[in-house]
């Protein structure tokens, strides 16, 4: 007979898994089928196969979110490499001017007895 302990208030339920050993000492993993039959199996290799590790993830939501965060550091680094550029030349003696250009016109007068008139084409 074997001694179970359970839990208060739960109810004994026949377990299929057992564990058995042979004669020679040799541990089986003793499992009984829903139809009634049992299969023995040796410890070890049921052992073995529990320890493969899973080395598989599943992770669909991080994919999205590392795009975004290596597109948001991407910006930001551009940025940041505008900055750098803009200090190094400040730095360096190098000045960044800009000068408006004046603007090319073309004057065209006329005049005609007292009527004279000025025109102007700007490009």
């Amino acid at each position: 007979m074997s001694n179970l302990k359970a839990l208060p208030g739960a109810q004994p339920s026949p377990t299929p898994l057992a564990v058995w050993a042979d004669q020679g000492g040799t541990p089986y993993l003793v499992k009984q089928q829903p139809d009634g039959s049992t299969t023995f199996t040796p410890l070890e290799s049921v052992l073995a196969q529990a320890q493969t590790p899973n080395t598989e993830r599943v992770t669909t939501y991080r994919d999205s979110l590392n795009t975004v965060l290596i597109g948001i550091a991407a910006v930001l680094g551009m940025v940041l490499l505008g900055y750098g550029i803009g200090f190094l030349a400040g730095a360096s003696g190098q000045r960044v001017v800009i000068v408006p250009r004046s603007p090319i016109c073309d004057t065209q007068r006329s005049s005609f007895l007292f009527w004279s008139s000025e025109d102007k084409e700007c490009h």
